[in-house]
């Protein structure tokens, strides 16, 4: 097998692998400062400095960007998520979690836009997370350990049902405090989220 064509150095799948990278980042930037109205091909390729035909060779539309910006931000998440150990109390687990929750957000408000307060504006991301709710519950399950193992049993309807719950609850928190509108400190967002998790999961947990 001849070993794959070079161009400075990069073969044809790495230079589109990049441009695709391009055109996330550019999106995320559009998203996170826009909202997904700002988020078309013509503008995503021109801030990305690329050919609308370079647009259609990582992505068939806008909305299939918009999903792959979504996941690339909140695999992000989920990648500090995993990295919690998970313990007897999970309490301490979900905790944890939301204090890491927050400091994403902290870190970079934009991030809050697209994975918060976008899908509750735009029909194709909100169908898109809809379509992942139970897999994104049952991530958790190493988190809490062993004392969930009932709760991510469950069918995907329960899971679908109990996530919009915990989305919706927890959407509205972090969005206000992003926004400056929750005049708390961290500490106390998480203390409140914490409760709002927990009353939602007691009964799941065997509270």
């Amino acid at each position: 097998m001849s070993a794959p064509k070079l161009w400075r150095g990069q073969t044809l799948q790495d230079r589109s692998g990049e441009r695709r990278d391009q055109l996330l980042d550019r999106a995320f930037d559009l998203l996170g400062a826009g909202g997904a109205g700002a988020v078309t091909m013509r503008a995503v390729t021109r801030e990305a400095n690329l050919s609308p035909r370079y647009f259609y060779e990582s992505f068939d539309s806008r909305e299939t960007l918009l999903a792959a910006v979504y996941d690339r931000t909140e695999g992000a998440l989920r990648e500090r998520l995993s990295a919690i150990a998970p313990g007897a109390d999970p309490h301490a687990a979900i905790r944890t979690g939301l204090e890491t929750c927050a400091d994403f957000f902290e870190e970079d408000p934009r991030r809050a836009r697209v994975l918060l307060r976008e899908p509750l504006a735009d029909d194709s991301l909100r169908r898109h997370i809809t379509e992942r709710t139970p897999a994104a519950v049952r991530a958790l399950a190493p988190m809490l350990g062993s004392s969930a193992d009932d709760l991510f049993a469950s069918s995907d309807d329960t899971l679908a049902t109990l996530g919009t719950a915990l989305a919706g609850a927890l959407t509205a928190v972090y969005l206000e405090w992003v926004d400056g509108h929750l005049a708390i400190g961290r500490d106390q967002l998480v203390d409140n989220a914490v409760a709002i998790v927990v009353s939602l999961l007691s009964p799941a947990l065997g509270q």
